[in-house]
Parts: structure tokens; C-alpha cells; sequence
């Protein structure tokens, strides 16, 4: 059967189209408070059940159980705190007149109502501590670190209601983790593999997927790339999505494959950050979670199979599909691994990201052991990647 949400049920928290209504008409009368990016995706999650079993942004007890225990105060595995830090100072100083059951407006910076939250608690915590206990460094060159370092150390905690959201990207809907959950008995799939991914598909990812498809234990497969706030260097999220829309169309069966995209941003926290986006994907109904090298990964600051070795720490109620890294290799002619390639390494065409992005900027062909060819001309158009200011 599909599996039960994180907690045992999925926790939506939205507001009615009425309720909507009277809080905006009553808006410039409620004490407010604007929320970044990242806080605005969170809310949305909150709000949807990507994040059962929180109804809320943390409290302190919370959170600290998170930072210390990898886990929620009930016992629950949880990698990474969902607090709602206030990154204007105008924000944590009309904060300290909030009291416990007000209702706080939840705004983007345009002071358009995005939720709201039923207020418990304002409190401190220290960000060098958030950021060792998420990331496991606190080097401010690593992408989130530096934010947090950057940013605030004051948290608002409560249970919130969110406005529903139903976004898109490259003309493909946002399936809520209730839409998919139905999707999936529409279809008759009871054992569905979250594929997570936030780059282009290059042919080590479609080998992955494939092998995945193979197995007698999954009926299908759910390519779920994020497209919500990514570093700099990135691929746009845009363009991440016509890249899957062109492998999925040409490649893969609609019978047994789905793309939907994600809109959260993205925790560079490796092993902690695939622990987590596995959670995700099980409250969107993913018995199965393919966890490459790697994972959630940035520069040098993890141990590539650490992503593996988290789930023998922590039991999620997810299957972890556990692969090495892959390669094209000249001698077998095909992709392959070192589990079952006996050739030397010179025989083997790395299909990492690096690699592409070089021969994507030295303008010359890029071989189909690297890339689909309808991949590689999505990626050759200008201004691919995310620029310094675009998030």
C-alpha cells in the first residue's frame, strides 16, 4: 500500500477561500510580519502536508530536539529545523510586543498575505549552533552557513494556516502530497521511488532511474526536481524543468514515470538534507527514495556515501535505493559502475556536472555517453544558470 504520511497522517493547514478573504480585509489592522524566501516555501509546505507531521513553525523544545537528536520531541526522525527566523529588524522589534494566541499575518515582501500564524512563542538561538548541528561546519563559504551567519537569531513559533498555492513551472502544475497521494491510487501504484534531483539530467541520472523502473518492488517512478530557491551556479529552476520535460517525453514511459516539480529551496546539508527530503517525499506517498553520491551535497564539506549510511542511522519508513556512483564505460559500451565494470578508470567517461558545464562552455559537441541530445540543446541556450542577486 502507498505509505502512511510521516506521524501517521498528513497534516494540511489552509486556508478557506472565506477565511482568506476576512483576514485580508482586516490586514492593515493585524500586527504582521514580512518572511524571506525560504520561510515563504516553508509556510507553503507547512500548509500543504509536505512537512506532516508539523502544523507549524518550531518552538524552542523543538528545535533543540531536532538540533540535538535528529528527532521531533515525540521521538520521530527529523533532520532540519522549519523555524521562522525574522531577517528584519523592524520585524523581531514589534515581535517583542506579540503575545502567546495573537494571530500574526504572515506577508512576502509585498505585503501580500501569504498565511497566518497562531503565535507561542518568541525566542533566541544561536546561529554558529544551527548551523554546526544542520550543515556540520560552520565555514561561511559553504552556501546556507553564510546566510545563517548573515542572518537572524531571533524565531517566531506557532501553528500556522497558509494560503493554498499551486504553482508551476515550464507549464508542469505542482502536484500537492493529497493530489499525489490520489494520483497514485488512480493509477494503481502502491510502491512509487522518489527520484530527487536539482541539476539537468545527464545519462549517469537516467541510468539510476532506469535501474530503479527495473526492480519487481517499484510500480513506478516519481521524478521530483526542486525548483524553489538554489545557489548561485545553479541551474535555473526553468530551465531544470524543460531539461526533465524533454527526457521524460522522449525517454521514459508514461505508464510508469511522473514529473512534478517541488518549490522549496534547497538545504546543502547532505546526509542530514537526503534524510529530510526523503521525509518529503514519503508525505507526497513514496514508498522508495533513490539516494545517489553525494546527496544534497555542495563543494567538499561531506562525505559523499555519508547520504547512504543516514538511513541505517534513522528508520523513516522509506526504502533507501542506494546507488554508487555511475560512468560510461568504452570497453563495455554501456553505463556501469564499479560493482559490475572490471575496466581500468581510463576507460570510463565521467558524466559529472563539471564535465558538462566545460564542454557546454568550450561550445563543442557534447557526446551522447554525456547528455540526451534534446538535454544538451536546452542547455546551450543563454543564461542557464543562476546569477549573483537572482534568488
Amino acid at each position: 500500500m502507498i505509505p502512511q504520511p510521516h506521524g501517521g497522517r498528513l497534516i494540511e493547514r489552509l486556508l478557506s477561500e472565506g477565511r482568506r478573504a476576512e483576514l485580508e480585509s482586516s490586514l492593515a489592522s493585524m500586527p504582521s510580519v514580512v518572511l524571506g524566501v525560504d520561510q515563504l516555501y516553508d509556510l507553503a509546505k507547512i500548509g500543504s502536508g509536505a512537512y506532516s507531521p508539523l502544523e507549524g513553525f518550531m518552538d524552542s523544545a523543538t528545535f533543540r530536539s531536532v538540533l540535538d537528536h535528529g528527532r521531533l520531541p515525540t521521538g520521530l526522525p527529523w533532520s532540519l529545523p522549519i523555524h521562522l527566523p525574522l531577517p528584519r529588524p523592524e520585524d523581531r522589534a514589534a515581535s517583542e510586543k506579540f503575545r502567546p494566541g495573537e494571530t500574526i499575518a504572515l506577508v512576502d515582501g509585498h505585503q501580500r498575505l501569504r498565511g497566518v500564524l497562531h503565535f507561542d512563542e518568541r525566542f533566541r538561538f544561536d546561529p554558529q549552533r544551527l548551523a554546526e548541528a544542520s550543515f556540520g561546519t560552520v565555514d561561511p563559504t559553504h552556501p546556507n552557513v553564510g546566510e545563517i551567519l548573515r542572518g537572524s537569531d531571533v524565531a517566531l513559533a506557532g501553528r500556522i494556516e497558509a494560503v493554498p498555492d499551486v504553482p508551476s513551472f515550464a507549464g508542469v502544475p505542482e502536484l500537492s502530497p493529497r493530489a499525489m497521494r490520489e494520483l497514485f491510487q488512480q493509477k494503481g501504484w502502491k510502491s512509487v521511488a522518489a527520484y530527487q534531483c536539482r541539476n539537468p539530467p545527464h545519462t549517469a541520472h537516467e541510468y539510476i532511474q532506469r535501474l530503479t523502473l527495473e526492480r519487481e518492488d517499484v510500480d513506478a517512478l516519481l521524478i521530483h526536481p526542486i525548483v524553489g530557491r538554489l545557489k548561485t551556479g545553479d541551474y535555473r529552476p526553468e530551465v531544470i524543468m524543460q531539461a526533465y520535460q524533454a527526457l521524460v517525453k522522449g525517454y521514459c514511459s508514461p505508464e510508469r514515470v511522473l514529473l512534478s516539480p517541488l518549490t522549496i529551496s534547497m538545504r546543502y546539508a547532505g546526509p542530514k538534507a537526503a534524510l529530510f527530503l526523503a521525509i518529503v517525499r514519503k508525505n507526497f506517498g513514496c514508498s522508495h527514495y533513490i539516494v545517489g553520491r553525494d546527496q544534497a551535497g555542495v563543494g567538499k564539506f561531506y562525505d559523499p556515501y555519508a547520504c547512504h549510511r543516514i538511513f541505517d542511522q534513522f528508520d523513516i519508513g522509506v526504502t533507501p535505493l542506494r546507488y554508487e556512483e555511475s560512468f560510461f564505460c568504452r570497453t563495455c559500451q554501456s553505463m556501469a559502475s564499479t560493482k559490475v565494470c572490471p575496466h581500468p578508470a581510463t576507460d570510463r567517461v565521467d558524466t559529472s556536472q563539471t564535465r558538462i558545464r566545460k564542454a557546454l562552455a568550450e561550445g563543442g559537441e557534447i557526446p551522447v555517453e554525456l547528455l540526451r541530445p534534446e538535454v544538451a540543446a536546452i542547455l546551450r541556450q543563454p543564461n542557464v544558470l543562476l546569477k549573483e542577486g537572482d534568488n
